[in-house]
């Protein structure tokens, strides 16, 4: 045998005693926590259309109207001098949140500001169709600007120059309406709180939209959730839940029973005040079990 031929046995003789590779092992799979929320699961199953979509409008209190499609709310704040729109749902609902304004025996025109809950897009894109239409200013943090600004590829928009920058302790106002806005990071940097005094008949209540409530957001940002709902709980005599996805708070069933309202009956909007500590608190202690969960996790 030759030397050339005697090195080739060699080394195939060495390959197939050699212990074979370590497999790596494949990434964990991120998890949901959104299944630990009373909510979860409870989301309208429409198709992603403007039919599929539609939604009537209808008047919650004297000087607020649900405008928005079935799975992303949209509010409409009345006062003398014009109107406050809080979030703006998708681009294929933009037209519906339109038509829903004019049924409801508004103007487009008249909205002055377009304030956004956070930069997630099913708050966002449809920002670009009602601004047009309307030549409202538009309102959103510094950071949720950055977001809207990049859409995922996966659900691209048309997006508009960036306006209002909203800081902690802001306040919009248009005519005697008053909207105060709270930085509350939660599933986005910079999600925006906002409080606001509605009227019931003539009797008024503070009525709060928290910016983002789902538990989409990584392991670190835990704490600074918890904290964030902890100071929207504490804000004084809160009564009203008016969430950004109606199944946080049940709104669709709470117009049901407001349409059999009589005369005398009180709002089903109103919680109360312990109504709306009872729902902080409860998200605030499974925000607190999500931290523990995966902080065991990362342990392991």
């Amino acid at each position: 045998m030759n030397s050339m031929l005697r090195i080739f046995w060699i080394l195939v003789l060495s390959a197939s005693i050699l212990p074979a590779p370590a497999q790596q092992k494949p990434p964990a799979k991120a998890v949901d926590y959104d299944y630990l929320l009373p909510w979860d699961g409870k989301g309208a199953k429409v198709p992603a259309t403007k039919e599929g979509q539609a939604k009537a409008p209808f008047q919650i209190f004297d000087n607020l109207y649900y405008v928005g499609p079935q799975s992303s709310s949209v509010y409409l704040l009345k006062s003398e001098q014009g109107l406050i729109m809080i979030d703006s749902a998708y681009d294929y609902t933009a037209d519906l949140v339109l038509d829903n304004i004019r049924t409801a025996g508004l103007n487009p025109k008249d909205v002055k500001y377009i304030l956004i809950t956070h930069g997630h897009w099913d708050h966002t894109a449809g920002i670009k169709t009602i601004q047009e239409a309307s030549g409202a200013h538009v309102g959103m943090s510094a950071e949720d600007w950055k977001i809207y600004e990049a859409p995922n590829p996966s659900h691209p928009f048309a997006t508009i120059p960036q306006d209002m920058v909203l800081k902690e302790g802001d306040v919009i106002k248009v005519g005697t309406t008053t909207v105060h806005a709270h930085l509350t990071p939660t599933n986005t940097p910079g999600c925006i709180s906002l409080v606001y005094t509605v009227y019931d008949h003539g009797k008024p209540y503070q009525a709060i939209t928290l910016g983002g409530t789902g538990f989409n957001f990584p392991a670190e940002w835990n704490k600074t959730y918890i904290d964030s709902m902890k100071r929207m709980r504490d804000v004084p005599n809160v009564q009203v839940l008016l969430p950004d996805h109606q199944q946080i708070n049940d709104v669709f069933e709470l117009e049901q029973k407001l349409k059999m309202r009589q005369p005398g009956d009180p709002n089903p909007f109103v919680l109360g005040r312990a109504g709306v500590l009872s729902w902080f608190n409860t998200v605030i202690k499974l925000a607190e079990e999500k931290d523990r969960m995966e902080t065991a996790a990362i342990k392991q």
